[in-house]
Protein backbone atom coordinates (compact mmCIF):
# COMPACT_ATOMS: atom_id res chain seq x y z
CA UNK A 1 0.00 0.00 0.00
CA UNK A 2 2.66 2.38 0.79
CA UNK A 3 4.52 1.72 -2.50
CA UNK A 4 1.19 2.34 -4.24
CA UNK A 5 0.76 5.69 -2.40
CA UNK A 6 4.54 6.89 -3.19
CA UNK A 7 3.99 5.71 -7.16
CA UNK A 8 0.71 7.92 -6.78
CA UNK A 9 2.62 10.94 -5.80
CA UNK A 10 5.41 10.41 -8.00
CA UNK A 11 3.28 9.67 -11.21
CA UNK A 12 1.32 13.38 -10.17
CA UNK A 13 4.62 15.38 -9.68
CA UNK A 14 5.44 14.43 -13.13
CA UNK A 15 1.94 15.67 -14.41
CA UNK A 16 2.44 19.19 -12.85
CA UNK A 17 5.99 19.35 -13.65
CA UNK A 18 4.95 18.53 -17.18
CA UNK A 19 3.21 21.94 -17.68
CA UNK A 20 6.47 23.51 -18.77
CA UNK A 21 7.42 20.88 -21.11
CA UNK A 22 5.47 20.63 -24.74
CA UNK A 23 2.03 18.72 -24.37
CA UNK A 24 2.98 15.54 -26.65
CA UNK A 25 5.54 14.88 -23.45
CA UNK A 26 2.72 14.28 -21.46
CA UNK A 27 2.60 10.94 -20.61
CA UNK A 28 -1.02 9.82 -21.12
CA UNK A 29 -0.77 6.74 -19.25
CA UNK A 30 -1.83 9.22 -16.36
CA UNK A 31 -5.32 8.96 -17.08
CA UNK A 32 -5.59 5.04 -17.71
CA UNK A 33 -7.78 3.89 -20.51
CA UNK A 34 -8.97 6.75 -20.93
CA UNK A 35 -8.14 9.16 -23.80
CA UNK A 36 -6.93 12.00 -23.53
CA UNK A 37 -9.36 14.13 -25.70
CA UNK A 38 -11.97 12.52 -24.13
CA UNK A 39 -11.49 14.47 -21.25
CA UNK A 40 -12.31 18.16 -22.20
CA UNK A 41 -15.41 16.40 -23.42
CA UNK A 42 -16.79 15.07 -20.73
CA UNK A 43 -16.05 18.45 -18.98
CA UNK A 44 -18.27 20.64 -21.41
CA UNK A 45 -20.84 18.19 -20.83
CA UNK A 46 -20.18 18.31 -17.07
CA UNK A 47 -20.41 22.16 -17.91
CA UNK A 48 -23.91 22.44 -19.35
CA UNK A 49 -25.71 19.55 -16.52
CA UNK A 50 -23.71 22.26 -13.67
CA UNK A 51 -25.15 25.37 -15.73
CA UNK A 52 -28.76 23.63 -15.30
CA UNK A 53 -28.51 22.91 -11.95
CA UNK A 54 -27.48 25.84 -10.57
CA UNK A 55 -29.98 27.85 -12.76
CA UNK A 56 -32.37 25.61 -11.08
CA UNK A 57 -31.03 26.40 -7.58
CA UNK A 58 -31.40 29.98 -8.73
CA UNK A 59 -34.86 29.83 -9.55
CA UNK A 60 -35.62 27.55 -6.42
CA UNK A 61 -34.99 30.71 -4.24
CA UNK A 62 -31.39 30.65 -3.69
CA UNK A 63 -31.00 33.75 -5.88
CA UNK A 64 -27.83 34.20 -8.02
CA UNK A 65 -25.75 35.51 -4.95
CA UNK A 66 -26.05 32.83 -3.05
CA UNK A 67 -25.54 30.18 -5.59
CA UNK A 68 -22.12 32.24 -6.47
CA UNK A 69 -21.54 32.14 -2.85
CA UNK A 70 -21.03 28.31 -2.35
CA UNK A 71 -19.81 27.50 -6.02
CA UNK A 72 -16.82 29.71 -5.41
CA UNK A 73 -16.27 28.37 -2.09
CA UNK A 74 -16.44 24.59 -3.39
CA UNK A 75 -13.83 25.21 -6.36
CA UNK A 76 -11.67 26.60 -3.60
CA UNK A 77 -11.92 24.03 -1.36
CA UNK A 78 -11.17 21.37 -4.68
CA UNK A 79 -8.69 23.42 -6.22
CA UNK A 80 -6.65 23.48 -2.56
CA UNK A 81 -5.56 20.10 -3.65
CA UNK A 82 -3.03 21.58 -5.76
CA UNK A 83 -0.68 23.42 -2.73
CA UNK A 84 0.05 19.25 -2.38
CA UNK A 85 2.10 20.01 -5.79
CA UNK A 86 5.21 21.27 -5.39
CA UNK A 87 5.91 24.54 -8.25
CA UNK A 88 9.24 25.21 -9.94
CA UNK A 89 9.79 28.24 -8.33
CA UNK A 90 9.50 29.60 -4.84
CA UNK A 91 6.74 32.07 -3.80
CA UNK A 92 7.75 35.31 -4.18
CA UNK A 93 5.03 38.78 -3.67
CA UNK A 94 4.76 39.34 -6.92
CA UNK A 95 3.73 35.98 -7.50
CA UNK A 96 0.63 35.78 -5.47
CA UNK A 97 0.32 39.79 -6.10
CA UNK A 98 0.01 37.80 -9.81
CA UNK A 99 -2.26 35.18 -9.00
CA UNK A 100 -4.75 36.91 -6.59
CA UNK A 101 -5.09 39.81 -10.00
CA UNK A 102 -6.16 36.85 -11.80
CA UNK A 103 -8.65 35.79 -8.84
CA UNK A 104 -10.13 39.42 -9.01
CA UNK A 105 -10.88 39.03 -13.06
CA UNK A 106 -12.16 35.70 -12.96
CA UNK A 107 -14.68 36.70 -9.39
CA UNK A 108 -15.55 39.82 -11.66
CA UNK A 109 -16.47 36.68 -14.66
CA UNK A 110 -18.47 34.75 -12.18
CA UNK A 111 -20.15 37.39 -11.06
CA UNK A 112 -21.68 38.16 -14.81
CA UNK A 113 -21.90 33.98 -15.68
CA UNK A 114 -24.10 33.56 -12.78
CA UNK A 115 -26.24 36.53 -13.47
CA UNK A 116 -26.40 35.64 -17.20
CA UNK A 117 -27.54 31.64 -16.59
CA UNK A 118 -29.94 33.59 -13.47
CA UNK A 119 -31.50 36.04 -15.52
CA UNK A 120 -31.75 34.74 -19.17
CA UNK A 121 -31.44 31.49 -21.06
CA UNK A 122 -29.18 28.52 -20.34
CA UNK A 123 -29.40 27.51 -24.29
CA UNK A 124 -27.92 31.21 -25.00
CA UNK A 125 -25.68 32.21 -22.10
CA UNK A 126 -23.13 28.93 -22.84
CA UNK A 127 -22.59 28.86 -25.79
CA UNK A 128 -22.16 32.85 -26.17
CA UNK A 129 -19.34 31.98 -22.99
CA UNK A 130 -17.61 29.98 -25.54
CA UNK A 131 -16.61 32.83 -26.99
CA UNK A 132 -14.16 33.31 -24.74
CA UNK A 133 -11.31 32.11 -26.79
CA UNK A 134 -12.23 34.78 -29.66
CA UNK A 135 -11.63 37.35 -26.82
CA UNK A 136 -8.61 36.16 -26.23
CA UNK A 137 -7.67 36.60 -29.52
CA UNK A 138 -8.69 40.44 -29.69
CA UNK A 139 -7.05 41.16 -26.08
CA UNK A 140 -3.80 40.05 -27.10
CA UNK A 141 -4.04 42.26 -30.21
CA UNK A 142 -4.70 45.08 -28.03
CA UNK A 143 -2.08 44.10 -26.34
CA UNK A 144 0.18 44.38 -29.05
CA UNK A 145 1.72 41.53 -29.01
CA UNK A 146 -0.23 40.16 -32.41
CA UNK A 147 -1.58 41.68 -35.65
CA UNK A 148 -5.37 41.15 -36.53
CA UNK A 149 -5.66 38.88 -39.14
CA UNK A 150 -8.53 37.82 -41.57
CA UNK A 151 -9.14 34.70 -39.56
CA UNK A 152 -9.92 36.96 -36.70
CA UNK A 153 -12.17 39.02 -39.06
CA UNK A 154 -13.79 36.08 -39.99
CA UNK A 155 -13.85 34.21 -36.59
CA UNK A 156 -15.43 37.82 -35.54
CA UNK A 157 -18.53 37.63 -38.53
CA UNK A 158 -19.40 34.57 -37.21
CA UNK A 159 -19.93 35.16 -33.58
CA UNK A 160 -21.78 38.26 -34.71
CA UNK A 161 -24.31 35.61 -36.97
CA UNK A 162 -23.93 33.05 -34.05
CA UNK A 163 -25.78 35.65 -31.62
CA UNK A 164 -27.68 36.63 -33.88
CA UNK A 165 -29.06 33.24 -34.36
CA UNK A 166 -29.11 32.61 -30.37
CA UNK A 167 -31.45 35.69 -29.55
CA UNK A 168 -33.68 35.57 -32.81
CA UNK A 169 -37.17 34.42 -31.94
CA UNK A 170 -38.55 33.19 -29.27
CA UNK A 171 -41.36 36.32 -28.98
CA UNK A 172 -41.38 40.08 -27.39
CA UNK A 173 -41.97 38.12 -24.62
CA UNK A 174 -38.24 36.58 -24.09
CA UNK A 175 -36.92 39.69 -25.23
CA UNK A 176 -35.56 40.89 -22.60
CA UNK A 177 -34.28 37.36 -21.36
CA UNK A 178 -32.00 36.88 -24.28
CA UNK A 179 -30.96 40.32 -24.46
CA UNK A 180 -29.17 39.78 -20.51
CA UNK A 181 -28.41 36.45 -21.72
CA UNK A 182 -25.80 37.67 -24.83
CA UNK A 183 -24.92 41.17 -22.86
CA UNK A 184 -23.94 38.90 -19.38
CA UNK A 185 -22.14 36.39 -21.38
CA UNK A 186 -20.24 38.26 -23.69
CA UNK A 187 -19.63 40.10 -20.45
CA UNK A 188 -18.44 36.92 -18.83
CA UNK A 189 -16.49 35.82 -21.55
CA UNK A 190 -14.09 38.53 -22.05
CA UNK A 191 -13.62 38.38 -17.94
CA UNK A 192 -12.68 34.92 -18.31
CA UNK A 193 -10.53 35.84 -21.55
CA UNK A 194 -8.69 38.65 -19.63
CA UNK A 195 -7.86 35.99 -16.98
CA UNK A 196 -6.28 33.72 -20.15
CA UNK A 197 -4.42 36.57 -20.95
CA UNK A 198 -3.01 37.22 -17.40
CA UNK A 199 -2.42 33.43 -16.28
CA UNK A 200 -0.69 33.19 -20.01
CA UNK A 201 1.69 35.69 -18.80
CA UNK A 202 2.18 35.29 -15.41
CA UNK A 203 1.94 31.56 -14.36
CA UNK A 204 5.52 29.87 -15.42
CA UNK A 205 7.16 32.21 -13.51
CA UNK A 206 5.97 31.13 -10.38
CA UNK A 207 3.96 27.46 -11.59
CA UNK A 208 0.72 26.24 -12.37
CA UNK A 209 -0.84 24.04 -9.24
CA UNK A 210 0.38 26.79 -6.15
CA UNK A 211 -0.67 29.84 -8.88
CA UNK A 212 -4.14 28.21 -9.34
CA UNK A 213 -4.69 27.36 -5.88
CA UNK A 214 -4.13 30.61 -4.88
CA UNK A 215 -6.22 32.34 -7.54
CA UNK A 216 -9.24 30.29 -6.61
CA UNK A 217 -8.90 31.17 -3.03
CA UNK A 218 -8.51 34.83 -3.89
CA UNK A 219 -12.10 34.14 -5.71
CA UNK A 220 -13.74 32.76 -2.93
CA UNK A 221 -12.10 35.52 -0.39
CA UNK A 222 -13.98 38.08 -2.62
CA UNK A 223 -17.13 36.26 -2.12
CA UNK A 224 -17.61 37.21 1.22
CA UNK A 225 -18.58 40.65 -0.87
CA UNK A 226 -21.17 39.24 -2.06
CA UNK A 227 -22.88 38.52 1.79
CA UNK A 228 -24.84 41.91 2.30
CA UNK A 229 -26.69 40.88 -1.02
CA UNK A 230 -27.99 37.73 0.04
CA UNK A 231 -32.18 37.33 0.11
CA UNK A 232 -31.73 35.46 3.55
CA UNK A 233 -29.22 33.71 5.51
CA UNK A 234 -27.33 30.24 4.00
CA UNK A 235 -28.98 28.31 6.42
CA UNK A 236 -32.24 29.42 5.17
CA UNK A 237 -31.40 27.91 1.80
CA UNK A 238 -34.65 25.82 0.47
CA UNK A 239 -33.51 22.34 0.71
CA UNK A 240 -33.82 21.63 -2.51
CA UNK A 241 -32.15 24.51 -3.43
CA UNK A 242 -29.16 23.51 -1.19
CA UNK A 243 -29.10 20.35 -2.98
CA UNK A 244 -29.20 21.93 -6.54
CA UNK A 245 -26.55 24.37 -5.09
CA UNK A 246 -24.22 21.88 -3.94
CA UNK A 247 -23.92 19.21 -7.07
CA UNK A 248 -24.05 21.91 -9.46
CA UNK A 249 -21.14 23.45 -7.77
CA UNK A 250 -19.68 20.25 -6.91
CA UNK A 251 -19.81 19.32 -10.80
CA UNK A 252 -18.84 22.64 -11.80
CA UNK A 253 -15.35 22.32 -9.75
CA UNK A 254 -14.59 18.58 -11.16
CA UNK A 255 -15.21 19.20 -14.77
CA UNK A 256 -12.84 22.86 -14.00
CA UNK A 257 -10.00 20.40 -12.57
CA UNK A 258 -10.59 18.37 -15.41
CA UNK A 259 -10.04 21.47 -17.75
CA UNK A 260 -6.85 22.11 -15.63
CA UNK A 261 -5.57 18.50 -16.53
CA UNK A 262 -6.17 18.63 -20.54
CA UNK A 263 -4.24 22.28 -20.55
CA UNK A 264 -1.34 20.46 -19.20
CA UNK A 265 -2.01 17.10 -21.22
CA UNK A 266 -2.78 18.22 -24.49
CA UNK A 267 -2.46 22.08 -24.62
CA UNK A 268 -4.74 25.20 -24.78
CA UNK A 269 -6.04 25.03 -28.37
CA UNK A 270 -7.01 21.63 -28.28
CA UNK A 271 -8.68 21.79 -25.34
CA UNK A 272 -10.42 25.15 -25.56
CA UNK A 273 -11.63 24.00 -29.48
CA UNK A 274 -13.23 20.57 -27.29
CA UNK A 275 -14.33 22.16 -24.51
CA UNK A 276 -16.33 24.71 -26.37
CA UNK A 277 -18.62 21.74 -27.55
CA UNK A 278 -20.25 22.84 -24.15
CA UNK A 279 -22.34 25.32 -26.06
CA UNK A 280 -24.20 22.34 -28.16
CA UNK A 281 -24.35 20.51 -25.24
CA UNK A 282 -26.44 23.27 -23.79
CA UNK A 283 -28.80 23.33 -26.19
CA UNK A 284 -29.40 19.66 -26.42
CA UNK A 285 -29.53 19.00 -23.06
CA UNK A 286 -32.28 22.34 -22.61
CA UNK A 287 -33.73 20.92 -25.61
CA UNK A 288 -34.35 16.65 -24.64
CA UNK A 289 -33.66 16.91 -20.34
CA UNK A 290 -34.32 19.78 -19.66
CA UNK A 291 -37.30 19.44 -17.91
CA UNK A 292 -35.78 17.16 -15.17
CA UNK A 293 -33.89 20.39 -13.96
CA UNK A 294 -37.68 22.56 -14.18
CA UNK A 295 -36.32 24.01 -17.25
CA UNK A 296 -39.11 25.64 -19.69
CA UNK A 297 -36.73 26.91 -22.60
CA UNK A 298 -37.68 24.54 -24.92
CA UNK A 299 -41.23 25.30 -24.97
CA UNK A 300 -40.09 28.14 -27.02
CA UNK A 301 -40.56 25.55 -29.66
CA UNK A 302 -38.10 23.75 -32.17
CA UNK A 303 -37.18 26.53 -34.37
CA UNK A 304 -36.01 28.55 -31.67
CA UNK A 305 -33.98 25.50 -30.52
CA UNK A 306 -32.67 24.50 -34.10
CA UNK A 307 -31.62 28.48 -34.59
CA UNK A 308 -30.08 28.13 -31.08
CA UNK A 309 -27.92 24.54 -32.22
CA UNK A 310 -26.62 26.42 -35.42
CA UNK A 311 -25.64 29.23 -33.23
CA UNK A 312 -23.78 27.20 -31.22
CA UNK A 313 -22.26 25.49 -33.90
CA UNK A 314 -21.06 28.65 -35.56
CA UNK A 315 -19.17 29.89 -32.49
CA UNK A 316 -17.46 26.46 -32.47
CA UNK A 317 -16.71 27.17 -35.58
CA UNK A 318 -15.10 30.77 -35.18
CA UNK A 319 -13.44 29.23 -32.13
CA UNK A 320 -11.70 26.63 -33.70
CA UNK A 321 -10.38 29.43 -36.40
CA UNK A 322 -8.95 31.51 -33.78
CA UNK A 323 -7.50 28.08 -32.03
CA UNK A 324 -5.45 27.63 -35.47
CA UNK A 325 -3.54 30.91 -35.82
CA UNK A 326 -2.99 30.56 -31.94
CA UNK A 327 -1.92 27.28 -31.57
CA UNK A 328 -0.45 26.31 -27.44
Amino acid sequence: MEHLRRSWRFQAIRLWKSYHLPAARVPTSLVGPMPPLLIPLLSALGYAFAALMLKRATEGGAGPWRVSFLTNWIQAALFSVLWLFPTEHPATFTHVTHAMASGAVFFVGQIFTFLALSRGDVSVATPVLGSKVIFVALFTVLLGAAAVTPATWAAVALTALATALLGWGGGAARRDALFRSVLYGFSAAAAFALTDVLQQRWVKAWGFSHYAATMFLTVAVLSLGLIPFFHGSLRELPATARLWTLAGGTVLSIQALGIAWSIIAIGATTTNVLYNSRGVWSVVLVWTVGHWFGNAERSQGRAVMFRRLAGSALLLAAIALIAKQHPA
